[in-house]
């Protein structure tokens, strides 16, 4: 597909620049969540740290109910990732002065979790750059917007 990739309708409220008229009428809705359902048992401790950001996410409105298992997959490689980091800063090998790091197989893998997890944290605005496109701001007790909003959705 050429051109840019679309924005979700979310995304464009968040950001204030949905227009109707401009807004696809097949495109998919999911229901948002209320909150966040606890941590899967597969995540280690680091993993567990990232999904409790998630909370702010659901209720910002970035993360729906499909968007759950991606957000899990998310904080699995980032789990993954300070694991190997962990393993590989505690390991004398890895710390000899003028040693060539990055050659071990979990030195590879680390890099390879690191990029990965960058990507999937820019898709959930995890990032300070990745924040901005979306441009959350605090919510704030009773917003007009939102119920004029929600009668444009139908929702």
């Amino acid at each position: 597909m050429a051109g840019r990739p679309r924005k979700p309708v979310q995304t464009k409220i968040i950001q204030g620049t949905f227009q109707k008229s401009r807004n696809p009428k097949d495109e998919a809705h999911f229901s948002s969540l209320n909150k966040l359902p606890a941590a899967p048992k597969t995540l280690n401790k680091y993993g567990k740290r990232l999904w409790d950001y998630g909370t702010e996410l659901v209720s910002a409105g970035v993360i729906t109910a499909p968007d759950v298992i991606a957000f899990e997959m998310c904080c699995e490689v980032y789990g993954r990732y300070k694991s190997l980091q962990e393993y590989i800063d505690s390991d004398p090998i890895n710390n000899v002065e003028g040693a060539q790091s990055g050659r071990s197989a979990q030195a590879q893998q680390m890099n390879a979790d690191f990029s990965a997890c960058v990507k999937m944290m820019n898709e959930f605005g995890l990032t300070p750059a990745s924040r901005n496109r979306f441009g959350v701001t605090k919510k704030k007790d009773a917003d007009p917007d939102t119920e004029k909003m929600k009668g444009l959705l139908g929702a």
